[in-house]
């Protein structure tokens, strides 16, 4: 059986979460599954698994006060989305016969990725190993599948961000074509911003911040309002005006 997917988007160093909203129902084709995150292709995220990393992950964000808090919510949901996302690529891989990262990832590797974020310790390894398996897909082997079908399809190349944007754009058209289920909890996923809207915390948020559906469009102050418990990262200090 192959291990369990972990789920991370670096690209996103402030995104988490520490308190966690209550576990929901997942949906799979047979109904209500509880306690999964998602589902697709046969394979499975469990919602536990995304919740302890999103605590792990904001742990150290707040404790960092070189980046911005967010809202807890949307880096649940960013976790989510990048599995699925994941698992697309590793499918994509097979079939363009571009190499994996090995299913084994040195401590190493996983410390090296996040030393800007914190200190990565055994009592947070699970999650940040998890997210490291999700990255290192959605950044080196995105970036290969996205430069060999370039070159394939117009005999250039490319490298880089322009590369990986290729490669996540081919993992969302096999995610589109495999209907990835993911647990309500999270909102309704809109693929025109990139995040989900409507989702568990926009009740709570719109009573502090206007009536907000999708948590990405929270300015910095409305984050700042936000309950500890709702927040990622560290309250930052407002700044002077004309600052």
């Amino acid at each position: 059986m192959r291990r369990p997917r972990r789920v991370n988007v670096r690209t996103a160093v402030a995104l988490a979460a520490v308190a966690l909203v209550a576990a929901g129902c997942g949906l799979t084709d047979g109904g209500a599954q509880p306690g999964v995150a998602a589902a697709v292709d046969g394979e499975t995220l469990e919602l536990s698994q995304v919740d302890q990393a999103v605590q792990d992950y904001c742990d150290l964000l707040t404790a960092n006060e070189q980046f911005a808090p967010v809202p807890t919510a949307l880096v649940r949901g960013q976790f989510a989305q990048g599995w699925t996302r994941a698992i697309a690529i590793d499918h994509l891989a097979a079939e363009l016969d571009v190499p994996l990262p090995p299913e084994s990832i040195d401590r190493a590797t996983v410390e090296n990725l996040w030393m800007e974020l914190g200190e990565v310790d055994d009592d947070n390894y699970d999650s940040f190993e998890w997210l490291t398996w999700v990255q290192l897909r959605l950044a080196s082997t995105a970036e290969q599948l996205g430069a060999r079908t370039v070159l394939q399809e117009t005999g250039q190349t490319v490298s880089g961000e322009q590369a990986i944007n290729v490669g996540v754009g081919l993992a969302d058209e096999w995610l589109a074509d495999h209907e990835p289920e993911l647990n309500p909890v999270f909102g309704e996923y809109n693929p025109e911003t990139g995040y989900f809207d409507g989702d568990s915390l926009s009740v709570p948020v719109s009573r502090e911040a206007g009536s907000v559906v999708d948590t990405s469009a929270l300015t910095a102050e409305q984050v700042n309002a936000l309950p500890e418990d709702q927040r990622c990262g560290p309250v930052q200090a407002p700044q002077a005006p004309g600052a």
